[in-house]
């Protein structure tokens, strides 16, 4: 059989079929985000209590959140929370203002100004890195570099080397049993 007849054999489907499986790859990866966004209920006061007050850390503590210490403080922190929230506060307002009062004590950096870089870059790397693959593959294709008689010498004086070689090193081993 010939090099391009088997190379033509070995291409994936052209048109609407090669590219069904990633559509619908496409469909589930956005349903699923979808869900995972808006498919959630609304957090109960002491969930949402409980999620701001382990993203503020204690001010007192070196590197615990208010959530997980026991000190006098991170529990001043969780009760000022739970007023804050029964005064209808969102966890914005909730987290600026206990940031106001103590300075330096957010864990997760906020999602505007220098902070936002932390949260952009990732997201800036993960998409060069996918537009650099898309333009490196774009133009691939399977079998695109028709076999030569040159590449099929050369495919034949190494296997006819490497069955002399070890034929050799089969003669020279002794037997054992």
């Amino acid at each position: 059989m010939s090099g391009a007849a088997t190379s033509a054999r070995r291409r994936s489907p052209a048109g609407p079929v090669g590219w069904l499986p990633w559509a619908v790859l496409a469909v589930v990866v956005v349903a699923t985000l979808a869900y995972g966004t808006f498919g959630q209920p609304a957090p109960s006061d002491g969930q949402r209590a409980q999620t701001l007050a382990a993203t503020i850390r204690c001010p007192s503590c070196k590197s615990q959140s208010a959530n997980s210490s026991d000190t006098p403080s991170s529990q001043g922190v969780r009760e000022l929370i739970r007023r804050r929230i029964a005064a209808g506060d969102s966890d914005e307002e909730i987290r600026d203002f206990v940031a106001a009062r103590y300075p330096g004590t957010l864990l997760d950096p906020p999602g505007r100004g220098f902070g936002a870089l932390v949260w952009a870059l990732p997201v800036v790397g993960a998409v060069i890195a996918l537009a650099v693959l898309v333009l490196r593959f774009r133009d691939w294709r399977p079998g695109a570099f028709p076999v030569t008689d040159a590449d099929r010498d050369l495919v034949a004086d190494a296997q006819s080397t490497g069955r002399s070689n070890s034929r050799a090193g089969d003669a020279s081993e002794p037997a054992t049993r």
